[in-house]
């Protein structure tokens, strides 16, 4: 039988998911209790908050886009600039891995410190400063949002091959609640902000000329229940407890005893260079070498997808079908991905073969997601609640299943002793900057999808 083995103290996981050992009902209901019981639940909050950080000032700001977009001098053209800017500071990770080899003093946390704080100060500066614009080659442009959007965006894209990989320090169990938080910063904001009330239609307002025989109206904006400066303080508060929840595991004693502690054959930095390739270790767990190659380019598709491709053509697929099925669209499917990723807190080790059938569902769905962005401002079924339930659905589906491939990928790579982790982080950023470096050609040069106003309609008229 090849492929790796887990082993605990009640049963066997192979590397494909196959149980070797039959279990009563009552007996995987004694191991589960087992498992969440032997936790600390403080540590797995700590992890949580500090998986939160990661993401949520970039997601923060796409949140806001629906407000921010009526006064940014970029207009509807600011969310693809921000997408290739997150995609620019994919700096952070090349700037780390050129550190980690060739510097003989390594140590993760005071980095992560260093970015967890510059992401805090630079969200609540945001706060004040997102509508100062300059005058850049001849050009307004929201400098100071795109500036200090970028440092958020570095301690993202750092993350995947920073923050995860250090959770190898921590159980396994650990690991699944960070990426739930990881998850969740793509939801927390979402939520804040229908609270706030963007996601409300607009409406449109005619600002037909006296004596024109031709009508015009305008999008108006509604009033949200809160400004964005409010919205970022709250982002940048989450921000700082991220901070803290990151001092806390490491001076906390009861995290600190939930560390893991490697023999001596293994003790080598999660991002140890001069470590051994993973699939050739000896230290008890192995894995094909085709499979391990196999796992890190399926990392890569779904973040091409994932984080690069679908969130750049999301208003397309979606505000055709009218603004709260493109908020409701953005909310429900934030928090499918965390859900999906909660899995990891009962399912060990996902087969490969699963995560094979999922991808290819993801692919096919994403396919028809893509064409219903190329379809607008006019895809089937609109102006109907199908095509309105429809797009949510559809959505809500692919984010849970990106989210469920993530973490089963990471969690097969968690044992490794070797540079496992990190290799994930570098497929999941080298995957999310095709997928948007891609999409910002398609949307900004070849001019593949049209954008969608609620008012064309009555112009139509």
């Amino acid at each position: 039988m090849s492929g790796f083995v887990i082993n605990d103290t009640n049963r066997s996981y192979h590397a494909y998911g196959t149980i070797e050992r039959y279990q009563r009902p009552e007996e995987r209901r004694n191991m589960l209790t087992q498992q969440l019981s032997n936790r600390r639940l403080l540590v797995d909050f700590l992890a949580l908050m500090f998986g939160l950080g990661a993401w949520i000032g970039v997601n923060g700001i796409y949140v806001q886009l629906p407000l921010i977009v009526h006064t940014a001098p970029e207009g509807w053209s600011l969310p693809a600039h921000m997408v290739m800017l997150v995609q620019i500071a994919n700096l952070g990770p090349i700037l780390y891995t050129l550190y980690i080899r060739y510097s003989a003093w390594v140590c993760d946390k005071y980095i992560i410190y260093v970015l967890l704080a510059a992401a805090s100060c630079a969200t609540i500066a945001l706060s004040f400063l997102y509508g100062y614009t300059s005058n850049v080659f001849g050009n307004n442009h929201s400098t100071a949002l795109l500036s200090l959007m970028f440092i958020t965006a570095l301690v993202g894209c750092t993350s995947s091959v920073l923050f995860m990989p250090y959770m190898r320090n921590y159980r396994e169990i650990y690991l699944v609640s960070y990426l739930v938080g990881e998850g969740l910063s793509g939801f927390v904001p979402s939520a804040v902000a229908l609270i706030q009330g963007v996601g409300h239609n607009p409406r449109c307002i005619n600002v037909t000329k006296s004596g024109s025989d031709h009508l015009e109206f305008i999008v108006a904006p509604s009033d949200p229940r809160f400004s964005s400066q409010i919205f970022f303080v709250f982002v940048g508060t989450l921000l700082c407890l991220s901070f803290l929840s990151f001092l806390g595991l490491n001076v906390l004693p009861v995290a600190i005893g939930e560390r893991v502690k490697l023999p001596s054959s293994m003790e080598t930095l999660p991002t140890d260079t001069t470590a051994p390739p993973s699939y050739k270790t000896n230290s008890g767990w192995k894995m094909p070498k085709d499979v391990y190659y196999y796992l890190l380019v399926m990392m890569a598709m779904v973040c091409f997808l994932g984080n690069g491709t679908l969130p750049s053509i999301q208003s397309y697929s979606c505000l055709p079908y009218g603004s709260v099925a493109y908020h409701l669209t953005v909310t429900l499917a934030a928090i499918a991905g965390p859900l999906a990723m909660s899995l990891g807190f009962f399912i060990k080790t996902p087969a490969v073969n699963l995560l094979s059938i999922f991808m290819a569902v993801v692919l096919v769905l994403s396919g028809f997601i893509c064409y219903l962005a190329a379809k607008s401002p006019h895809p089937p079924l609109q102006n109907s609640w199908l095509g309105e339930l429809m797009v949510v659905v559809l959505w809500i589906i692919v984010c849970g299943l990106i989210g469920f491939i993530k973490m089963g990928i990471t969690t097969l790579y968690r044992p490794d002793p070797g540079r496992g982790l990190y290799y994930t982080g570098v497929a999941t950023q080298i995957g999310s900057l095709i997928g948007a470096i891609t999409t910002f050609v398609l949307v900004n040069h070849a001019k593949v999808f049209k954008s969608y106003s609620p008012c064309d309609n009555l112009t139509a008229n």
